[in-house]
């Protein structure tokens, strides 16, 4: 529980005065509320005469003064035509008046309870490391940050005010009902404590079954993102049907623990019913034994009815929130998987100038602390060089460019960048400088204009123009009928892959960073276009170090030196023409493509 209100106040970003103020005017509201079916206790007996007044219990003895001004209950009985309606049209004209008001102020603080959940979420999600996205399921994210949100913000808004109001109303009421009669109070307060503990006892297995069908529909939503970010795939291979079948798995699965958590949830909502309606019973039953021993009058029986009734269905409301506190515990156990996640520093460290020298010292790294994914890798590369990566599928060629980057750190070793441990420097900073062109890039759903822009948004039109020619992109661009405005589509659908891979290249050398790492980013173009690009990115050799990891000889043969990689180990490095001459994967590579393009 300590960690369900601790999550409520971090999403919420704190406490909102809308908030608070809402509150506290229900309060009033429901004093009011209080007073104004009090005051038919004191028509009754104003009806029934002034011996009845005479009687009256403390309180309402108060309450005539009140109403006369001191005057008594003489005075009210002469002017009880007048005063009584008077009182009960100003109490309830006041009590709506200020439902008016907090209804008011209670959809601003909805308004900004959501949209502080969903910054604090999003903000959060923005700072967390690359490898908490590694260990998360997109759907479940997904889940957590609309479904899970949606359940903490009806529980601040809608179950917070009913237990507010539930307090309050009991409060106020028992009040009464014990200056009126204890036999009496506790006959209609007798059935609460029960309806509590019954909410209580359900509260652990509802709870439990929520999280199980809350875990279903975020692997169903998983299920539908992966479906939709694979369409074209499905449609190429036509897979249609067994997509289908795949999906209705997850959705019986849903639909059964769906199921299974609503039976519990209403049978707790239907067998709560037999407090509601047994309070009623008892406190009419004892409400009359009570007047028939002459305890009480008629005007009190009638009043506690109305009291049981402005208790009880709130009271069971809470009870009914109470039960399903296990849905809103769950949801909050998943928004701390996020909210617990640790900041990714990036703001310590050093900024010194960087020039793009690079030592792998003895480096190896694994995902798990088991399996190596590269192995006690050791090499130089000096400023201004261009250096090709080839080697086999998962041989760990595109785990450098994370390590580069620092979205992961070596297990082993340690990487120096221009004599300077990379770890000493500034994350913010250093992927400023060292940018990566992935093989499958990813573009906004904007212009191609502003998707280069992203990189550096000062930069002038004549730097924009500069990138996409060297990225060989600038002509196609042209052509296009709105050029540079043209819309890309939804993750660039509407440009082919090797035109994305080129749009995505001119926005990181836009950046004009000092090492580009170019992740198998020429995969999808021709060999021509493969070849001008190669040459103007020869052209800027001498200004930033470049990367370039790949699968072609042709695309690696100009690189000032080739690294060889094999099962996350450096067997070969040198130009193409020593390694054509070295027996080994390079040889063999070059060899069958160039038989190949014969």
């Amino acid at each position: 529980m300590k960690d369900f209100i601790k999550t409520c106040v971090e999403i919420s970003r704190g406490r909102h005065k809308a908030y608070i103020a809402q509150l506290a005017i229900q309060v009033v509201q429901i004093f009011f509320q209080v007073f104004t079916t009090f005051l038919t206790k004191v028509l009754i007996d104003a009806i029934q005469g002034l011996e009845e007044l005479n009687k009256a219990e403390f309180i309402e003895k108060a309450v005539i003064e009140l109403l006369t001004g001191g005057r008594g209950a003489i005075y009210l009985m002469e002017h009880r035509l007048t005063i009584l309606p008077t009182a009960l049209a100003i109490s309830a004209l006041i009590t709506a008046l200020l439902s008016f008001l907090r209804m008011g102020l209670r959809s601003y603080a909805i308004a900004y309870i959501n949209g502080a959940m969903q910054r604090t979420l999003f903000t959060h999600l923005q700072g967390v490391s690359y490898s908490f996205y590694k260990k998360e399921e997109g759907g479940d994210l997904i889940q957590t940050c609309t479904r899970d949100v949606d359940v903490l913000r009806r529980f601040m808004i809608g179950d917070v005010g009913n237990f507010n109001y539930s307090l309050w109303m009991v409060l106020f009421v028992s009040i009464i009902l014990f200056s009126l009669s204890y036999e009496l109070a506790l006959a209609c307060l007798g059935l609460l404590p029960f309806m509590i503990l019954y909410s209580f006892f359900l509260m652990k297995k509802v709870r439990k079954l929520y999280r199980l069908a809350d875990d279903s529909e975020g692997k169903m939503t998983e299920r539908i993102n992966e479906n939709l970010a694979s369409v074209r795939l499905v449609r190429a291979f036509g897979t249609e049907q067994k997509e289908i079948e795949q999906f209705e798995h997850y959705l019986k699965d849903y639909e059964e623990k769906f199921t299974s958590w609503r039976r519990w949830s209403s049978f707790f909502f239907a067998s709560s019913d037999i407090f509601a309606f047994g309070s009623n019973a008892l406190a009419l039953g004892v409400g009359i034994f009570l007047a028939y021993l002459g305890k009480i009058n008629s005007s009190t029986i009638v009043i506690s009815f109305l009291f049981v009734n402005m208790i009880v269905w709130p009271v069971r409301q809470c009870a009914t929130s109470l039960s399903n506190m296990g849905q809103y515990l769950a949801s909050s156990d998943r928004l701390r998987k996020i909210l617990d996640a640790p900041f990714e520093d990036r703001v310590s460290g050093i900024t010194s100038e960087i020039k793009g020298d690079i030592l792998f010292e003895d480096v190896s790294f694994s995902y798990d602390q088991q399996t190596p994914i590269l192995s006690h890798l050791s090499f130089h590369i000096k400023e201004g060089s261009t250096v090709a990566i080839m080697g086999k599928t998962g041989s760990g060629k595109s785990t450098l460019s994370l390590l580069l980057t620092r979205l992961y750190e070596p297990t082993e070793g340690r990487i120096l960048l221009d004599g300077k441990p990379l770890s000493s420097y500034q994350i913010g900073y250093l992927r400023k400088e060292i940018v990566p062109v992935l093989q499958e890039p990813f573009l906004f759903s904007k212009s191609v204009e502003e998707n280069i822009h992203l990189a550096r948004k000062e930069a002038s039109e004549e730097e924009l123009y500069q990138a996409a020619k060297i990225a060989s992109i600038d002509d196609t661009i042209r052509s296009f009928q709105e050029g540079y405005q043209t819309q890309v589509g939804e993750k660039g659908m509407s440009l082919s892959g090797g035109q994305k891979q080129r749009v995505a290249m001119a926005r990181t050398l836009l950046t004009k960073a000092k090492v580009y790492i170019f992740d198998d980013s020429l995969s999808a173009v021709d060999t021509e276009t493969d070849r001008k690009i190669r040459k103007n990115l020869k052209e800027m050799q001498g200004k930033s170090t470049i990367f370039i990891i790949t699968h072609r000889v042709a695309t690696a043969q100009d690189a000032d030196v080739i690294l060889v990689l094999e099962e996350g180990k450096l067997s070969a490095m040198g130009t193409h023409e020593e390694l054509q001459k070295q027996p080994g994967l390079y040889q063999r590579i070059a060899s069958i493509q160039q038989r190949m393009m014969e």
